[in-house]
């Protein structure tokens, strides 16, 4: 039973990951939110090769949060990748930083990427972060940084 129940859940948290409908902080707490503690014990990599160190700080808005939409969570060609959509409710032209990390189905960070999304006043635009790099069949992509870098 309780092997059952186990499997039900990872299930979920599987589709609740990679859905345009599961709310985005959901998903960004299953990253570690201690900026010390390395959330993965597999090194990102480089497209070399080498270790490509996940960033230790990241900056997020939580106000910001709302003009972000992730609607794709998806293997590309020699890695995985996420998409959206970003709106400016505001006056003036803003750019947002969508940090995205890919992570296993068990919340391991395999790597990561980020977007400078540049949005005219009173518009949205589509967003994409993707990165190539060894990834599983199934991935998950939260975004534990989403701020205004201008």
């Amino acid at each position: 039973m309780a092997k059952a129940s186990a499997l039900v859940m990872l299930a979920s948290v599987t589709v609740a990951g990679c859905s345009s409908n599961a709310p985005t902080m959901d998903r960004a707490a299953m990253v570690s939110e201690r900026p010390s503690e390395k959330p993965s014990a597999v090194e990102p990599t480089k497209a070399g090769g080498e270790a490509n160190p996940l960033p230790t700080r990241v900056a997020n808005s939580p106000d910001v949060r709302k003009n972000i939409v992730q609607t794709k969570c998806a293997a590309v060609p020699g890695g995985w990748g996420a998409q959206g959509t970003a709106r400016n409710p505001g006056k003036k032209a803003v750019t947002y930083k969508v940090v995205v990390y890919f992570t296993t189905t068990k919340a391991t960070t395999l790597d990561y990427a980020q977007a400078l999304v540049k949005v005219p006043p009173g518009e949205t635009v589509t967003w994409k972060a993707k990165k190539r790099f060894p990834a599983e069949r199934e991935m998950l992509c939260p975004m534990p940084g989403i701020s205004v870098v201008s």
